[in-house]
């Protein structure tokens, strides 16, 4: 069979395997943006002027505390210049700190990881810098603790009954800023502090898998539910602090599309003003407009744009997600593939878990998934006891561990694709039994799993390849 020959993505490498030669390939064409010639001056001049907020000068002095907030590693970021933006960000507050007086046994610098694993030292240095990973932790440099119940603050519940509760620093701080790093429409904003600042009694509200969900995108800010709900929990959080005359000062900065990715933009200010800034620019750089949906959508997955085994490894579950989350999910409007249509997969998806990572996530695998598969059913029954198992709390607290409720989050944001496509084919599997119990049906090849796709959907169907070497956002036209 004659066709395009194409080096497919597949877990740490590629593939070579032939594609109909009718498959129409989806490369992001948009220039990069220039670069910033001087980041830490952007920086300082978007905290002198501010979006709808007053100057850190106004804001801050000598006997003030001051909390600094940084977005994790886990968000996904292909390789970016050096020194990376959060250092630079974090070390320019720190000095523009120090010209306003403010003690530095006063400031805090806590890494935003919600319900993600925590950082050791060194991976902090990663993000920070190691020169103020070593001067600065662990008393002053830390991750959040969504377990924490001491230093958690129940702040209320927004009009649909959403309940917000945060890291006490954030109430407690005389200023919060909150450094963000945004790749996609889905981060920045008050996502940062009403997730990666939250608890799993807050983040339990939007990051469940919901039966009668639109699935709409996420990264779809015009149509998607889910940064309402943000900026509606945003504001009771604006709301506690506003009555000690306080507000959380964003300072966000933006990427272009190229490799390794620069800074094009700094804003700082009020987190929704802002973001709404930064969407702008994402949505120059992140999105390709496509025309149509397709019959049959081909995804190579790389392991390199799965942000959640990031310094870690790969397991089957993230598998799923990186296959129906950050690959499937991946548009705005419609799905690139058509309802009814057939998604192809490119993985080995092999056995694999990091034994310190992810101790739930082997529990749910082994114990679970061989009797239970629906997503929904498996949120109701064991979200709840796997969030509180005292096992799994310790391990979070004190072992590096994603929080015990984290599998049912990546594991539920599979359904809306699955409830789209008709099949899901997973070409290339290496372990039959780890793709089916992803919802994945194993095919040994790419080739065994286009012939699949004409015997159900014709040897005319349309097929479409998006060739994400990183990230991108197809805004597809129906």
């Amino acid at each position: 069979m004659e066709g395009k020959r194409l080096d497919i993505q597949y877990g740490t490498s590629t593939l070579n395997a032939r594609l109909p030669e009718r498959t129409r390939v989806i490369r992001q064409h948009t220039p990069p943006l220039a670069p910033l010639n001087d980041v830490a001056q952007a920086v300082r001049d978007a905290l002198a002027s501010p979006v709808a907020h007053e100057p850190l000068s106004k804001l801050v002095g000598p006997a003030s505390k001051v909390l600094i907030a940084f977005d994790d590693p886990i968000g996904y970021l292909p390789t970016e210049v050096s020194p990376p933006f959060r250092e630079v960000a974090v070390k320019t507050v720190l000095d523009e700190l120090d010209k306003l007086g403010v003690e530095r046994a006063n400031v805090r610098l806590v890494c935003a990881v919600g319900l993600h694993r925590k950082f050791t030292n060194r991976e902090l240095g990663t993000m920070v810098g190691p020169d103020l990973a070593v001067r600065y932790g662990p008393s002053k440099l830390f991750n959040h603790d969504a377990e924490d119940r001491d230093n958690l603050v129940f702040l209320g519940e927004t009009h649909r009954h959403q309940e917000v509760e945060v890291n006490r620093l954030v109430i407690e701080s005389d200023q919060v800023i909150y450094i963000s790093q945004p790749w996609s429409h889905f981060n920045g904003g008050w996502k940062s502090v009403v997730v990666g600042l939250s608890s799993f009694r807050s983040i339990r509200h939007h990051h469940r898998p919901v039966a009668t969900a639109s699935g709409k995108s996420s990264l779809d800010p015009k149509r998607s539910a889910f940064p309402k709900l943000l900026n509606e929990m945003g504001k009771v959080i604006e709301d506690a602090l506003a009555r000690k005359g306080r507000r959380v000062m964003l300072i966000e900065g933006c990427m272009n599309n190229a490799s390794p990715q620069q800074v094009v933009h700094v804003a700082a200010g009020h987190p929704k003003e802002t973001h709404e800034i930064g969407l702008e620019i994402l949505q120059k750089q992140q999105v390709v407009q496509v025309k149509g949906q397709s019959d049959v959508v081909v995804y190579g997955l790389g392991n390199h744009r799965d942000p959640y085994s990031k310094m870690s490894v790969i397991n089957p579950i993230q598998v799923r997600n990186l296959a129906m989350s950050y690959s499937y999910g991946l548009f705005q409007n419609v799905p690139l593939v058509r309802k009814g249509g057939i998604l192809i997969m490119h993985h080995p998806c092999a056995r694999q878990f990091h034994p310190v990572h992810t101790p739930s996530y082997v529990e749910v695998y082994e114990r679970l998934l061989p009797y239970e598969r629906d997503p929904v059913e498996l949120w109701d029954l064991y979200s709840e006891e796997f969030a509180h198992r005292p096992e799994y709390v310790h391990a979070y607290r004190y072992g590096y561990a994603f929080h015990g409720a984290h599998p049912f989050i990546l594991y539920g944001q599979g359904l809306y694709g699955f409830n789209h496509a008709r099949r899901v084919l997973l070409a290339g599997a290496k372990d039959y039994e780890a793709a089916r119990r992803n919802g994945f049906e194993p095919f040994e090849s790419m080739e065994d799993a286009i012939a699949e796709a004409e015997r159900e959907m014709g040897t005319d169907c349309s097929i479409s390849y998006p060739e994400m070497q990183q990230n991108f956002i197809c805004d597809v036209e129906e």
